[in-house]
């Protein structure tokens, strides 16, 4: 536990000697990006609970953390796997584990400081609110930008080929996601399918 929060503020701090030192053997373990996401996602569902009522959009009911648990690990495991087999196929040097690993690190300043950002909401006006975005923007654009450095860091790629690839990466993340929907759809209708067949076998008996 200490050595996965010693991990994750040198990500913060020295991000550039973190991805290179992941590289290292035995340096990470899977159960580090595991714990990463699981704090991602108790902080994302802790943000919801304290916003401040007049900059909640979404009443609670509307609130599933299912389906807030679904928009938050699909993402990062869907990136996760394409980035890994386009990089594979245009000689990349990183390893399945390293990009799994350095991909949830990438997480860590939105995991840290969602919360006391969303608290903010409670003290300030709605017609404040351009602090507010700029802060959760800010914590965005962190996280993509060490999704970047990984890239170029852990594949070892120029930056040019570093854009691309990551542009590859992007449309690998939509093929899968397209077809885990088609996917999905299909079995929903061959398991409507059997329902209705078994109950027109037992209607007629």
């Amino acid at each position: 536990m200490i050595a996965t929060f010693r991990l994750m503020r040198q990500v913060l701090v020295h991000p550039i000697d973190f991805f290179h030192d992941i590289q290292e053997p035995g340096r990470i373990r899977w159960r580090d990006a595991i714990f990463v996401m699981a704090l991602t996602y108790i902080a994302r569902m802790v943000a919801i609970l304290v916003t401040g009522y007049a900059f909640e959009t979404r009443e609670p009911y509307e609130i599933s953390f299912l389906h807030e648990f679904i928009w938050m690990i699909a993402p990062w495991l869907t990136w996760t796997v394409a980035n890994w087999a386009v990089s594979a196929i245009l000689e990349g040097e990183g390893k399945f584990k390293e990009v799994f690993v350095g991909s949830a690190f990438a997480f860590v300043p939105y995991a840290i400081f969602i919360v006391p950002i969303t608290l903010m909401t409670n003290f300030i006006a709605l017609d404040e609110d351009s602090i507010y975005n700029f802060l959760i923007n800010f914590t965005i654009y962190w996280a993509g930008w060490l999704l970047l450095l990984k890239v170029r860091i852990i594949h070892d790629f120029e930056i040019v080929k570093m854009l691309w690839i990551t542009f590859l990466s992007i449309v690998g993340v939509l093929i899968i996601w397209f077809v885990g929907i088609l996917m999905f759809g299909l079995m929903n209708q061959l398991i409507n399918f059997v329902v209705d067949l078994f109950k027109e076998i037992n209607f007629r008996r």
